[in-house]
């Protein structure tokens, strides 16, 4: 696996187990962000932590996307449980529609899992012609569904040229 600095204080390993007890190896960069301590009066999401990096007020799943951008990658926050995308936070902009090559993977994968559209990692990004899947939680108290377990084996099935899936884990 390719191993990014993205400004992680360290990566682990993450062990994952299918329904069909199959064992998944994943990175597991962890990081520790600065919560935005501004006065903001919208909607996050249920309670979304705010986060602050350069200024800029963020959720954790558009943090991470701008320190893929920064890299040179073009991805997507995948908001699989209201069925949008977003590249900025949604109570300044409006959602975005992927570019052919983002949704050409995504739909590739749901078409080939079937089922409902749940699962996705958060970040779906890429930058020539590999991939970077990011799946994120925060540290204890998130942890990776058995959906998302069973997307990232369809995911690990697609012909891409060495993808790289990794959980970000993120305190404050």
């Amino acid at each position: 696996m390719t191993n990014f600095d993205l400004g992680q204080t360290s990566i682990t390993t993450e062990k994952l187990t299918t329904e069909s007890g199959e064992i998944i190896l994943l990175d597991k960069y962890n990081f520790v962000f600065e919560a935005c301590t501004d006065n903001n009066n919208f909607d996050t999401y249920g309670g979304k932590k705010l986060l602050k990096l350069d200024n800029e007020t963020l959720f954790a799943e558009l943090l991470i996307l701008r320190l893929l951008e920064r890299q040179g990658y073009k991805g997507v926050w995948v908001d699989t449980y209201r069925n949008k995308f977003w590249q900025r936070l949604p109570h300044v902009s409006f959602p975005v529609i992927p570019d052919r090559k983002i949704l050409d993977i995504y739909e590739k994968i749901y078409e080939q899992k079937g089922g409902r559209k749940s699962g996705c990692f958060d970040i779906v990004a890429y930058k020539d012609n590999h991939f970077i899947f990011v799946e994120l939680k925060k540290k204890k108290e998130d942890s990776i569904r058995q959906t998302q377990i069973e997307w990232l084996k369809t995911a690990l099935t697609q012909n891409l040229e060495n993808p790289t899936f990794i959980i970000a884990e993120w305190s404050l």
